[in-house]
């Protein structure tokens, strides 16, 4: 059979939020200087809205990570790293939207090391790394692109990983052909 290369998501929650965060902060900038003549504070204020837009950016395109189905072994690739699983290894791969995600990693991984290792190839931020410090997460989670974005795949030796395809419902067919042929 032909490979099949999956792409990851890319979400820009971050960046948005500091979008839309802009005229609250630069308002105030020009009404103070309109009222005073001096737009010290609109300058200053445009440089935060500036440096947050950059850092989010930055934060949301951090990472990025492709997975590909040969034969009989999914490849997981980041810049650092690469993985191959073979597909009579997984026992289950089940989507899983970011709610259930945070809480599987609450539950399940406790020290920071295994936590890393459930998060390494998911290029989707579940809501631990936000600038947002909770504030739009649940308006995030309940965006209808949001739910069973995520796939989460259980291996014989008791490992798990989250992964973020683009379409994570075809992933799960090519999987389930895939371990049948197997």
């Amino acid at each position: 059979m032909a490979i099949r290369r999956f792409r990851t998501q890319r979400l820009w929650h971050n960046t948005l939020i500091m979008v839309w965060a802009i005229p609250f902060l630069i308002l105030p900038g020009i009404i103070v200087g309109a009222s005073s003549g001096r737009f010290l504070l609109f300058q200053v204020m445009l440089g935060v809205a500036l440096l947050g837009v950059l850092l989010a950016a930055r934060r949301d395109s951090r990472k990025t990570a492709t997975y590909q189905v040969d034969d009989d072994k999914l490849v997981l690739s980041t810049a650092e790293t690469t993985r191959e699983v073979r597909v009579s290894d997984i026992l289950d791969a089940s989507l899983l939207d970011r709610v259930g995600a945070r809480a599987y990693l609450k539950e399940f991984t406790a020290d920071p090391a295994s936590r890393d290792e459930f998060m390494r190839y998911c290029t989707v931020d579940i809501g631990f790394s936000t600038f947002t410090l909770g504030a739009a997460r649940r308006l995030i989670d309940r965006l209808p692109s949001a739910k069973g974005d995520l796939l989460l795949i259980r291996l014989r030796g008791g490992g798990v990983i989250l992964l973020s395809p683009l379409h994570a419902q075809d992933l799960v067919d090519t999987l389930g052909r895939r371990k049948l042929q197997v």
